[in-house]
């Protein structure tokens, strides 16, 4: 057994999106994994990029004889558009490629009882926040609106429903969910497997014992599958329904400026219509409510908040419920790290994996990682600060699939992506040696500059910069 070189391909997606495709080489054998392929939006210009990109991955994958080399391992992450639009934007060409085998996480699986219970309060959670969303536009004529240029909570809904695919769907953006990408997948690849936390499986195309995958998350536990700082005696059941409570009686708020009619659900509402007032333009409201220096006094949109924060929790459920994956290079003890979008339940919950051989270890898997794939494009509280200092390394480099150009990152108090002090720490972590899918560096980090090489060393030569992706080789 020779040692084995690790080829990742970071895909220039265009926008925030995750799409890794990684080539193991084993003297003449070889195994293929694509991890996730997705992107934020489903206009046409993403669309258009989500089929190039499958078209460019099926070149990667030609064989000596022509034909597309099927992938060995497909791994779907957790179901955020921005990981797997591209299931569905491109199926024919993933179709034409071939998958031996899928890998997704035990929440999607259809068999197991309580991944099917979390997927049906998710399922109205999300619906219910749809709903709320089309009705916030039209507070606009209630005096509910923001009226100083800062985001609404229609704003930040929608930006978590754009995670869904559901955000804003135009006549050429019809909506590719999420579930529409794991079903795709799921009737592609010739094996389908649901994987736990504690797993340990050989990476399939190479030599028994060559590689080592270890299935970190997402949790089985209830409190870190759902919590950020989980507590005590919360359960899945609960917490669901009490999102969805929540978010039903917002929405019979909302659907009370319809019409006259009084709804049962009027305790909901912050006060009840006998007591509203139409806004119209006497001497206060000119001299004084509409004032913008006033604007801080208004409570117009407060009990709007919860909405937004119904969405927050969503968003952080859903990324908590990533897969994420450590391969390990048995003969060269080298680790590569793939999180997905894994929040901060997510990562607590490794140290709590029984692992069935006792040489294993989350302390030594940390140690041995050469190549970290940045959580959720580097934001603040997908990449816990405790594990990033035990990846000691001197080998450590890293990528972040982070792209500035997007729209959520540029507008007025947009996404902080790579969040600054995550980027220091990470910096400090890998001598410097990270790379972006934008190509966008800060000095420091520029690997086109002479003194950026020089931190990389020998390793720089193993980066190969192309127009459709950025590259990495993991020698072993």
């Amino acid at each position: 057994m020779a040692k084995i070189d690790v080829n990742i391909k970071m895909y220039r997606v265009g926008e925030l999106g995750d799409c890794f495709l990684i080539h193991f080489t084993d003297g003449t054998a070889t195994s293929s994994v694509l991890i996730d392929c997705g992107s934020f939006r489903n206009g046409g210009p993403s669309v258009e990029r989500m089929k190039a990109v499958a078209a460019d991955i099926k070149t990667q994958q030609k064989m000596a004889g022509g034909g597309p080399a099927p992938f060995d391992v497909v791994v779907g992450t957790h179901q955020h558009n921005d990981h797997l639009s591209g299931f569905v934007h491109a199926k024919d060409i993933f179709a034409e490629i071939g998958m031996k085998e899928v890998w997704l996480s035990w929440l999607d699986d259809p068999n197991d009882e309580k991944a099917t219970l979390i997927a049906k309060g998710q399922r109205k959670l999300v619906d219910k926040l749809q709903k709320i969303s089309a009705l916030l536009p039209a507070m606009a004529t209630a005096g509910l609106t923001n009226t100083v240029g800062e985001p609404s909570a229609a704003d930040h809904i929608n930006d978590v429903l754009g995670f869904y695919g559901l955000a804003a769907a135009t006549a050429d953006s019809s909506p590719a969910v999420p579930q529409d990408g794991i079903n795709n997948l799921k009737s592609l690849g010739k094996k389908v497997s649901y994987l736990s936390p504690g797993q340990i499986l050989d990476l399939p195309g190479l030599a028994p014992g060559a590689v080592k995958v270890y299935v970190l998350g997402p949790p089985r536990d209830n409190d870190l599958l759902f919590d950020i700082n989980p507590g005590k005696g919360e359960s899945y059941e609960s917490k669901l329904t009490a999102a969805a409570n929540v978010a039903d009686g917002l929405h019979s708020a909302l659907t009370n400026f319809d019409d006259g009619q009084t709804l049962a659900e009027e305790g909901f509402f912050p006060f009840d219509k006998k007591f509203t007032r139409s806004l119209t333009d006497d001497e206060f409201m000119n001299s004084a409510y509409k004032k913008k220096e006033n604007h801080w006094k208004t409570i117009d949109q407060e009990w709007l908040d919860q909405a937004e924060q119904l969405a927050l929790y969503l968003d952080t459920y859903t990324n908590n419920s990533s897969l994420v994956l450590a391969f390990e290079l048995v003969e060269s003890k080298k680790v590569l790290l793939f999180v997905g979008d894994a929040q901060t339940g997510n990562w607590l919950s490794w140290k709590t994996i029984q692992w069935n051989n006792p040489a294993i270890s989350l302390d030594s898997l940390l140690q041995k990682t050469v190549f970290y794939k940045v959580g959720h494009h580097a934001s603040h509280n997908a990449t816990l600060p405790e594990y990033l200092e035990k990846m000691t390394n001197p080998d450590l480099a890293a990528m972040i699939s982070v792209d500035n150009s997007d729209p959520n990152i540029t507008k007025p108090n947009g996404w902080k992506m790579p969040a600054a002090n995550l980027y220091k720490h990470l910096k400090q972590q890998t001598n410097f040696r990270i790379l972006r899918m934008d190509g966008k560096y800060e000095p420091d980090c520029d690997p086109k500059l002479p003194e950026v090489q020089k931190k990389w060393g020998s390793l720089f030569a193993n980066i190969d910069d192309k127009a459709a992706f950025v590259s990495y080789t993991v020698k072993g």
